[in-house]
């Protein structure tokens, strides 16, 4: 037996395989489970080559896992154990010897190995239990969304989208004044360099802000936009035709991690708005007023090329220039008197857009978006890293998904379902019932994400799903937006019949308007008042209060502040005055 300095280094070296043996009594069985629940759920699954090198991967970093604890107990162990038997031995305690010390020595890792083989099985029961659930959970989710849309697939839906010939097709248009649009458009002033910001003017003029539209812009201002849409003459012509399509259809391709779908000529659209809003400006300061809403029905349908796109973003930028072709109608009135033939028309594509269920095919697609992305991940076609990783990650043989995460892909991919297949029902109720209901939905997902295992079992419903709210508030606005527009041109069409405003919009005739529409935050019609020479036609907006039609943009988001959300005419005496510098003292 050694003694002397030799004792030491022994001493230490049989401490530190108790304190790894201590670790073992917990990583072994830990482990075990883990990577038995992972063989239960691939056994069940489905086993090929990616898989079990997956499987083998995930079971050496936990060997590797359990080995780290072990070497972190067993370091202080080893101290302790040196300084224990030293002391022991100057007492003069005696030792066991080599025959026991083997024994202990085979029973201990003995113990451990059997936890082990113990959370091994244990892991392997739950673990198919496990996947056997989450698939029928899956299974019953998929039956319950093909019942009551059958194409909600991805590739189905992309399949089932609207066929549109080229010869009726606004999105070629659209792409083909793109491109013959500069990419600079519209100019920004150089710091320092004399004359407007024909930049600054287009975006002023295109928010909802209180930019006095019955008044001229000023001659300088006015020119600058002018000569900015003379070197855009060619974009510009192919632009205002767009007003004789009804309809388009954009292709893409799908990205490689489906996220990351990029949507090149659904964006550039807003360039064609931007340049058609510039032209409603100069019509209706040259006095064309007619020519002015026939380019707010080029921007409308420049918005329609976007189609049926089953993207939330694509049908944003529809929302986006749908608003922004509202506030140029309101432009153009401020500063003339349209043809009633011009008002109808305007007036007629303005309710039928009011009406395009631009949400149902928004939350349809982030639908099939979400369990598209799900399913190639708990299938192990892709790894979840490619979703950070913009799609440049694929799925390896020796980096294949675990079992646990099949498992929870498939429970997660059953609820990615469920929580969408609610959230578009909400669809089906009276417009003025959507927020409150997406309140609640919102509600029972964010206590989902505050419970305990909640971001563990739906990590990916919670992380993925789109900004559903945003997107029902922009929604709700457009509808209050367009649906106000199509009462004020009405209204407008009733006083150049009668010689007055209406008083409301029932009182304007079937005539003019056969279906009015009402204001989507109440359910009732549009709020009418003739108030300092101008009429108002607006809705309550999100706080359901009169508040005669005032709007403050910078509080919008605020509760209870000034929001009611609509349109406006002047009196026919007041349009067309001059800029407020040009005035006389």
């Amino acid at each position: 037996m050694p003694t002397g300095w030799r004792a030491g280094p022994r001493d230490a070296a049989r401490g530190a395989e108790f304190g790894a043996w201590l670790s073992a009594l917990f990583t072994a069985p830990s482990a075990g489970a883990m990577v038995g629940g992972s063989l239960g759920m691939l056994l069940h699954a489905g086993f090929d080559w990616g898989s079990l090198m997956g499987l083998i991967v995930f079971a050496g970093r936990w060997a590797g896992i359990a080995l780290t604890w072990g070497v972190l107990f067993a370091v202080p162990a080893g101290a302790v154990a040196w300084l224990y038997r030293g002391i022991a031995r100057r007492l003069g305690r005696p030792e066991p010897d080599q025959p026991t010390r083997r024994r202990r020595r085979r029973r201990r890792w003995g113990v451990a190995g059997a936890l082990g083989l113990v959370g091994l099985v244990a892991g392997a029961v739950a673990g198919n239990y496990l996947i056997r659930t989450s698939i029928r959970s899956a299974e019953e989710a998929v039956a319950e969304t093909d019942a009551i849309d059958p194409d909600w697939r991805l590739d189905d839906l992309l399949a089932a989208r609207d066929e549109v010939p080229d010869e009726e097709n606004s999105a070629l248009v659209a792409a083909a004044a793109v491109a013959l649009l500069d990419e600079s458009w519209p100019p920004e002033a150089l710091e320092g360099e004399p004359g407007p910001d024909v930049r600054e003017i287009l975006g002023e003029a295109a928010t909802l802000g209180e930019f006095d539209d019955s008044r001229r812009l000023d001659d300088a201002s006015l020119a600058a936009i002018v000569a900015s849409l003379e070197e855009q003459a060619e974009a510009l012509e192919l632009a205002r035709t767009l007003a004789d399509y009804d309809r388009g259809r954009h292709e893409y391709e799908i990205g490689p991690a489906v996220i990351d779908t990029l949507l090149p000529e659904t964006q550039n659209v807003r360039g064609v708005a931007r340049l058609l809003n510039a032209d409603v400006i100069v019509a209706a300061h040259d006095g064309g007023p007619d020519d002015a809403l026939a380019s707010c029905r080029a921007m409308i349908a420049a918005g329609r090329s976007i189609g049926d796109e089953p993207f939330a973003i694509g049908q944003l930028v529809r929302i986006a220039i749908g608003s922004t072709a509202s506030r140029a109608a309101r432009r153009a009135l401020g500063l003339g008197e349209p043809s009633d033939q011009a008002l109808a028309a305007l007036q007629d594509l303005a309710l039928d857009e009011r009406h395009q269920p631009r949400v149902r095919w928004g939350l349809r697609g982030e639908r099939a978006i979400l369990a598209e992305i799900i399913r190639r991940i708990a299938e192990g076609e892709m790894p979840i890293s490619a979703l950070s990783e913009g799609g440049a990650a694929s799925a390896t043989p020796g980096g294949g998904v675990s079992g646990m995460l099949v498992a929870g892909g498939w429970y997660q991919y059953a609820v990615a379902l469920r929580w969408c297949n609610e959230l578009i029902a909400i669809l089906d109720l009276p417009e003025h019932e959507w927020p409150a209901a997406v309140a609640r939905w919102d509600a029972r997902n964010q206590s989902v994400k505050n419970s305990r295992l909640g971001m563990a079992t739906s990590t990916l419903p919670l992380l993925l799903m789109p900004a559903v709210s945003a997107f029902i508030t922009a929604e709700m606005r457009i509808r209050a937006d367009l649906g106000s527009l199509v009462v004020l041109l009405a209204a407008e069409r009733h006083r150049r019949a009668t010689g007055r405003w209406p008083a409301s919009a029932e009182e304007i005739g079937p005539e003019i308007l056969p279906a009015p529409p009402l204001d989507p935050y109440t359910g009732e019609p549009f709020r009418v008042a003739h108030v300092d020479g101008r009429l108002r036609v607006y809705s309550l907006g999100p706080n359901l209060e009169d508040e005669g039609g005032a709007y403050d943009p910078r509080k919008a988001a605020e509760a209870h502040v000034e929001d009611d959300v609509g349109t406006y005419a002047y009196d026919p005496e007041l349009r067309g005055r001059p800029a407020v510098e040009e005035e006389a003292p």
